[in-house]
């Protein structure tokens, strides 16, 4: 599932190529775009914004209609030149905006809404929590939703996957800020002293802000040494999908748990993220030289 970064990156593209454009064309392939007669509400309309909060992609028009969009697992916007060809197979786009001099497509999104004018406060993204990548992000309101009754006792790797509580991380950028925050992922959310939230914010500030620049998570975690000389398409972190390997800090083999409704996968050092609390940054951490300090 695209997480905050890819989505802030998906957004920053189509704000080139759509905002100020007139939409002269719509096509789309969900039902309901039919029965709600979506070209009649987009064709001819200015593209005023694109926003993006969290994983939640907004295309803005001048009549006060907006095009809500959540790629899930497989959703992702691609832009063309009007006539260059598509990377994906027609029958794959779900909407297709057209304008003058770019054409942007949605491909398998299954959640695309038009949302009318005054229908956004009423959205259930207006109640989401803070976004990491916005420059009002709001490490209170973030403290605030985790001590609320509901979420005292979910576990942490659950909690911080909950986008009504802080928006933008998904399940690479959980496991790995869990680790360099010494967090381990089962323990209850409200357990976290205010040392212990503020290294989570530290840490899902940094690694999110620095995902968003790079445009990738390849290099977003780990330090040059041990990034191998090549890198390719595989997330390279300190834990995400390294079970039973040796942690590159104190050796101690990687565990995985599975959490939340979902049974996501969460990835972590039973040693450097203990489970009773009391595990330091990764910056305070002293570094076992017998550790494996090759990536696998």
């Amino acid at each position: 599932m695209p997480e905050g970064p890819s989505i802030k990156n998906m957004g920053d593209r189509l704000r080139v190529a759509l905002e100020g454009q007139v939409i002269t064309g719509v096509r789309s392939r969900y039902k309901k775009a039919r029965l709600e007669n979506w070209p009649e509400q987009i064709q001819d309309q200015t593209v005023t914004a694109v926003r993006t909060h969290g994983k939640n992609l907004f295309i803005d028009l001048t009549n006060g209609f907006s095009i809500y969009s959540h790629m899930l697992m497989w959703g992702s916007w691609h832009i063309y030149r009007p006539g260059e060809a598509w990377t994906k197979e027609d029958r794959l786009a779900r909407l297709v905006l057209e304008t003058p001099v770019s054409v942007a497509v949605l491909f398998n999104a299954p959640v695309c809404e038009l949302l009318a004018p005054g229908q956004l406060p009423l959205h259930k993204t207006a109640a989401m929590g803070p976004d990491l990548l916005s420059p009002t992000f709001d490490a209170g309101e973030v403290w605030r939703r985790l001590q609320l009754p509901e979420n005292r006792d979910r576990e942490l790797g659950e909690a911080i996957m909950d986008q009504f509580i802080v928006a933008g991380i998904g399940n690479i950028l959980k496991s790995e800020i869990l680790f360099q925050a010494g967090l381990h992922p089962q323990r209850p959310a409200g357990s976290l002293s205010k040392a212990e939230f503020e290294d989570f914010i530290r840490y899902s500030l940094e690694l999110i802000q620095r995902s968003y620049e790079q445009g990738s998570f390849l290099r977003a975690f780990l330090p040059p040494e041990l990034l191998p000389e090549e890198v390719h398409g595989n997330t390279l972190g300190y834990v995400y999908r390294r079970r039973t390997k040796p942690c590159y800090v104190c050796g101690t083999p990687i565990k995985m748990v599975r959490q939340g409704l979902g049974k996501r996968m969460t990835w972590f050092c039973p040693y450097c993220q203990p489970e009773e609390g009391g595990g330091l940054p990764l910056d305070r951490r002293e570094i076992n030289p017998a550790a494996n300090k090759h990536p696998a």
